[in-house]
């Protein structure tokens, strides 16, 4: 009866011509991978050594079969191990993941790390044991071989060569070749290794529009809440291009609508943070981008639940009397509140929150089990440029936008983050930049220029209490903004200011005292702030300074009809004066009364204390 195969390979290996050194090298890679759980990207490395080496294949599958059993009996082992290697080999660990194939491994695993540690030394340990073994029973032989000639021809015989061959199978051809040295690169296996890096790479050209494509597909569809689909995806390995055609992105709130759809995006693309399990995009060219348009046929949505916190006033230390909701100032508060729960979802969280700790329920959870490590991003397109974008609004339609360091793990990242939104049919610019470098909260500021706000009259309600005729806006802004809270400070300045009231006015003067302040009030400058969850916002307005600025702006606006009044008043009295005295009025009177209005409104004005504070101002 035939013997075990495995009972064979071993055997092989005490008669063959394998060199000690390479038995020992075989043993320890065999271990060392079967011992470390899955497959990862250091596996890779590792299988594609056994194959340049000229290590015996036989025992390095029997070594990996004894590895992954001993993986399976040992994994509390494993697991505690890399508990440890966790704490205090966390540098290494992070070398190792920025080396291209072997950072496709995912460290985090505690048993994977326990193997890649403990494998090779045990490895090591059977392949030494092995190796002297081998050499001990080499030299029997080779001692037997010259002691004993009835050895030599009984061993010479046809029939012991061919029932040894079928009992144990290969040798040497003689007892002393067993210590001719060996090669250590096996040059059909350099082929072979060729071979299937090739073999990858025409996969990843000519496979993609299968696997890649759906992987790419269902990585933007959990980004997006809802379904993504692709009509062609293009990826040159060599050259480093990627492209994608038919973008659709599916409206989690009516899936029967895509909220994005993308005619085609090409992008530079980095070999090595492709081989590290990243996807690093060095410039993007966006075209052909519309917004709500209808699918087909309607799309898939990921059901989630959204815990939204309740909106306390005190948090933002601001007067609730204050706060104002979006349904004032709004036309559209639903459409508004819809557009922000789409932003929502690309806005970064609170805090950077970190893979919860795993502990094992189960034997087999100690192979599975990840320490609780920070996230880390796996794209990043430093830099994307659109061109030619219908935007849905009358401030803006259409546009180029620019934006650089975009990624799924912003914090991760730690880069800054900037927009640039500019029309082409208005004046209108805005500038937006988040900066993770102080908190994994970013700072958010910006700029914004141009917004003429008769084109967005439209969207206000009457609640709003203005019509706007003309006027551009312009300031600045900054504060947080993340997917459960708005905290933003907006400083707001506008110029070639002409509105006139609507309803009950503002700040509860009345239509008439609002159209009066409206009709002086050119250029206004002012504070508002946005805070609350990001879904609803509220508004705090600063009351304070407006009141005062419309309070100066009433007093203009009476000194103005005060003048005009007294000037139609002087009219009519040097007219008068003129029919009935002739040439007899006096020459100071008649200059008096040739003057404007204005000196005598100030002269009032001067009685009621204007002077004085002006002067106490100048001084």
């Amino acid at each position: 009866m035939l013997l075990p195969r495995f009972v064979r390979k071993l055997l092989a290996v005490f008669r063959g011509n394998v060199a000690p050194p390479l038995i020992l090298l075989t043993v320890l890679l065999g271990f060392w991978t079967g011992m470390m759980p899955g497959w990862s990207g250091l596996h890779t490395v590792l299988v594609m050594l056994v194959l340049v080496v000229n290590v015996h294949i036989g025992l390095f599958i029997l070594s990996l079969g004894l590895g992954k059993t001993l993986s399976l009996a040992a994994a509390p082992v494993l697991y505690h191990l890399g508990i440890w290697a966790q704490e205090h080999l966390s540098g290494m660990l992070s070398t190792l993941s920025s080396i291209p194939v072997i950072g496709l491994t995912d460290f985090s695993r505690y048993a994977l790390v326990g193997g890649l540690i403990l494998g090779p030394i045990v490895g090591a340990v059977a392949g030494l044991l092995l190796m002297f073994v081998v050499i001990h029973f080499r030299r029997m032989m080779v001692k037997l071989d010259e002691k004993s000639e009835k050895f030599r021809i009984w061993y010479s015989k046809w029939w012991v060569r061919l029932l040894d061959r079928i009992l144990i199978g290969k040798r040497a051809k003689d007892v002393k070749s067993m210590f001719v040295k060996a090669k250590y690169i096996r040059k059909v296996g350099v082929v072979l290794a060729l071979i299937l890096v090739g073999g990858f790479f025409a996969a990843v050209h000519f496979g993609q529009d299968a696997a890649m494509k759906s992987y790419a597909a269902e990585t933007l569809t959990n980004a997006n809440k809802a379904e993504a689909n692709l009509s062609q995806l293009g990826i040159d390995v060599l050259a480093g291009k990627v492209s994608v055609s038919g973008v659709q992105l599916t409206d989690p709130a009516n899936p029967i609508q895509n909220h994005t759809v993308v005619g085609k995006i090409e992008a530079d693309a980095s070999m090595y943070d492709l081989l590290l399990g990243k996807l690093v995009l060095e410039k993007v060219e966006i075209s052909e981008v519309k917004f709500d348009q209808l699918r087909e046929v309607a799309g898939r949505v990921i059901q989630r639940v959204v815990e939204e916190k309740p909106f306390d006033a005190n948090t933002y230390k601001v007067d609730a009397n204050d706060l104002a909701k979006l349904d004032k100032y709004v036309k559209d508060a639903k459409k508004v509140k819809e557009q922000l729960e789409k932003l929502r979802n690309w806005l970064p969280d609170s805090s950077r929150t970190t893979q919860p700790e795993q502990t094992p329920h189960k034997y087999l959870d100690y192979l599975m089990a990840k320490a609780p490590v920070a996230p880390s991003y796996k794209m990043l397109a430093k830099q994307i440029l659109a061109d030619k974008i219908e935007i849905p609004s009358p401030l803006f339609g259409n546009s180029k936008m620019e934006m650089t360091n975009l990624s799924d793990a912003p914090a991760a990242a730690a880069k800054p983050i900037t927009m640039l939104i500019q029309s082409y049919v208005t004046p209108a610019l805005l500038k937006i930049a988040m900066d993770y470098s102080k908190s994994d909260t970013p700072e958010v500021t910006g700029t914004f220029e141009g917004f003429d706000l008769s084109k967005l009259q439209s969207e206000f309600s009457e609640g709003a209490g203005l019509q706007f005729q003309s006027g551009l806006a312009s300031g600045t802004f900054g504060g947080t903004l993340t997917k459960e809270q708005v905290d933003l400070k907006i400083d707001l300045g506008i110029k070639d200011l002409k509105a006139s009231a609507v309803g009950k006015g503002v700040l509860g003067l009345g239509a008439e005292q609002t159209n009066q302040v409206m009709q002086v009030l050119n250029e206004l400058k002012t504070t508002i702030r946005v805070v609350g969850p990001t879904t609803s916002p509220r508004l705090v307005f600063d009351t304070k300074g407006l009141t005062k600025e419309f309070q100066n702006a009433l007093v203009a606006a009476g000194k103005q009809r005060l003048q005009q009044e007294v000037d139609k008043q002087i009219q009519q009295l040097g007219g008068q004066l003129g029919d009935k005295l002739g040439d007899k009025v006096p020459t100071e009177l008649k200059d008096k009364l040739q003057g404007s209005g204005k000196d005598i409104v100030e002269g009032l004005g001067g009685l009621l204390g204007g002077k004085k504070k002006q002067e106490e101002k100048k001084q």
